[in-house]
C-alpha cells in the first residue's frame, strides 16, 4: 500500500469520525432540547389539573380546550378509572415522564397524586409528531454525513496528492538516477519536511560524488604509476621473447607483464570514467576483432566460420573480447583449454569463450560481474568493465554455463541487420 493511499485512507477515516461525531452530537442535542420542552409542557398541564382539583375554579376545564391529542385519567387507589378523556384504557402508573405506545401513536405519560382520594392523576400528550421529526432529523443527518464524508474524502485525496507530489517527484528523480553518477535532485517547493529530504539527498549525493572523484583520482594515479613501468617491461620482455622463442620462462614472464599491462588499462578506463563516456560507432566485422585478440594469446582455439557485422567502437569491443578471454586464461592457468566461438543467432552475433578450468560456484557465478570481486587471480575489474561496455553497445553478457569441467561466458551484440532494420534481439533467459 503506497503512502498516498495510506494518507488518503487516514483522511477519509478522519472525515468519517468528524461527520459521525458532529451528527451524533447534533442529533442528541436536538433530542434533549425537544424532550425537555415536551416534559415541561406535560408537567405544567399536570400541575394545572392537580391545582384545579385542590382549588376548583368556576368554568375551568381539566382538559386543554381544542387539544384532541391529550389523554387525561383520574384513577382511584384501587386502579379504577373514575373519569377519562381521550382513551378508556388505563395509562401506566409511572411517575414519568415516560414514553408509551398506544394504537400506533407515541405518548409522553406523567402521573401526579390525587390528594383527596389517594389515587392518581394520569396525563398523556401525543408526541408522535415530535418522534417523527426526530427520525427525519436522524435521516437528514445520516444523508448529510455521507455527502460530507464523500466530499471531504475527495478533497482529502486531492490535498494528499498535492502534498505528496513534490515527494513523488523526488522519488522519480532518484529512481531514474544512474547509481554510478548520482546528480542533485531538483526541488521547487516550500521549505518544509520534503524540502529537508531534498536537501539531505543533495548533500548525500554531493558527498558520494566527491568520494567517487577522490577514488577515481587515486585510481588514475595508481594506474598511471603502473602503466609506465609495465609498458617498458612488456616491451623489453616481448623483444627478448622474439629473440629466444623457446625460452619457456621468458615467455611466461612476457605473458605476465602483458596481463598486468591490460589490468592497468582496465583501471585507467574505470578511473577516467570512460565506461560512461560516449561510444564511437562504426561498422565492424566482429570476426576480425576476435582474431586480433586471439593472436595476442597463442594457443587459444578460434572458430569463426562466418563474418559477423556489428556496429560499435572497435577499441571498446576489443577490450571486451580481451577481458573475457583473459578471464578464461586465468581460469585455466594457460591458453591451452580456452576456445572462442563466434556464431550468428537470430538478430545477435554471439561470442562464446569457454575454458576447461574448475568452473564457478553459485556465489562466484552470481557475483562474476561485480566490480572488485575476484575468485583468485586478477583484481576483479575485467568482467565488470566488459559488462559495462557490452551494455553500452546494446548487448548482454552472462555466464552461459559452468561445471567442474569449465565455464562458458557468452556475449551477445546486436548485429548490423538488427541495428538497421530494428529487429528484436534474441531473448535470453
Amino acid at each position: 500500500m503506497t503512502l498516498r493511499v495510506r494518507f488518503s485512507l487516514a483522511a477519509a477515516l478522519l472525515a468519517v469520525l468528524v461527520a459521525v461525531g458532529f451528527g451524533t452530537s447534533a442529533f442528541f442535542a436536538f433530542a434533549r432540547q425537544i424532550d425537555s420542552q415536551l416534559e415541561t409542557v406535560l408537567r405544567s398541564d399536570l400541575e394545572r389539573v392537580a391545582t384545579l382539583l385542590d382549588r376548583p375554579s368556576l368554568g375551568a376545564s381539566f382538559r386543554p380546550s381544542g387539544n384532541l391529542d391529550v389523554i387525561l385519567q383520574f384513577v382511584t387507589a384501587n386502579g379504577d378509572v373514575v373519569l377519562s378523556w381521550g382513551a378508556e384504557t388505563l395509562l401506566p402508573p409511572d411517575d414519568g415522564p415516560i414514553l408509551h405506545d398506544r394504537d400506533g401513536r407515541t405518548y409522553l405519560v406523567a402521573t401526579a397524586p390525587w390528594q383527596s382520594t389517594a389515587g392518581t392523576i394520569r396525563l398523556a400528550h401525543d408526541v408522535s409528531g415530535a418522534m417523527q421529526a426526530r427520525r427525519e432529523l436522524a435521516g437528514v443527518l445520516a444523508v448529510s454525513g455521507i455527502v460530507v464524508v464523500l466530499v471531504a474524502s475527495f478533497a482529502a485525496l486531492l490535498g494528499v496528492q498535492g502534498i505528496l507530489r513534490p515527494l513523488a517527484l523526488l522519488a522519480r528523480q532518484t529512481r531514474d538516477m544512474g547509481p554510478s553518477l548520482p546528480t542533485a535532485v531538483d526541488y521547487d517547493g516550500p521549505a518544509d519536511e520534503v524540502g529537508d529530504v531534498a536537501d539531505g539527498l543533495n548533500t548525500a549525493f554531493a558527498a558520494i560524488r566527491q568520494r567517487q572523484d577522490e577514488e577515481r583520482a587515486f585510481l588514475l594515479e595508481v594506474a598511471h604509476e603502473l602503466a609506465a613501468p609495465l609498458t617498458l617491461v612488456h616491451y623489453h620482455l616481448d623483444g627478448l621473447r622474439r629473440e629466444r622463442p623457446d625460452d619457456v620462462t621468458l615467455r611466461a614472464a612476457a605473458d605476465a607483464a602483458r596481463e598486468l599491462l591490460r589490468t592497468s588499462q582496465d583501471l585507467l578506463v574505470v578511473a577516467r570514467g570512460e565506461l560512461e563516456s560516449d561510444v564511437t560507432y562504426e561498422v565492424l566485422e566482429l570476426r576480425d576483432l576476435v582474431r586480433r585478440v586471439a593472436n595476442e594469446y597463442p594457443g587459444v582455439e578460434v572458430d569463426t566460420p562466418t563474418a559477423g557485422d556489428v556496429v560499435g567502437d572497435p577499441e571498446r569491443l576489443v577490450q571486451v573480447i580481451r577481458n573475457v578471454v583473459r578471464n578464461g586464461v586465468q581460469a585455466c592457468g594457460s591458453t591451452n583449454g580456452v576456445r572462442i566461438d563466434l556464431v550468428p543467432e537470430g538478430s545477435d552475433q554471439v561470442l562464446r569463450v569457454s575454458d576447461s578450468g574448475s568452473g564457478m560456484s553459485d556465489e562466484v557465478r552470481e557475483r562474476a560481474f561485480e566490480r572488485g570481486y575476484t575468485r583468485g587471480a586478477g583484481v576483479g575489474v575485467g568482467l565488470s568493465v566488459a559488462q559495462s561496455l557490452v551494455e553500452r553497445h546494446g548487448g548482454r553478457i552472462l555466464v552461459a554455463s559452468t561445471s567442474p569441467g569449465g565455464t562458458t561466458i557468452e556475449v551477445r551484440i546486436p548485429s548490423l541487420h538488427a541495428r538497421v532494420e530494428g529487429a528484436p534481439t534474441v531473448s535470453v533467459p
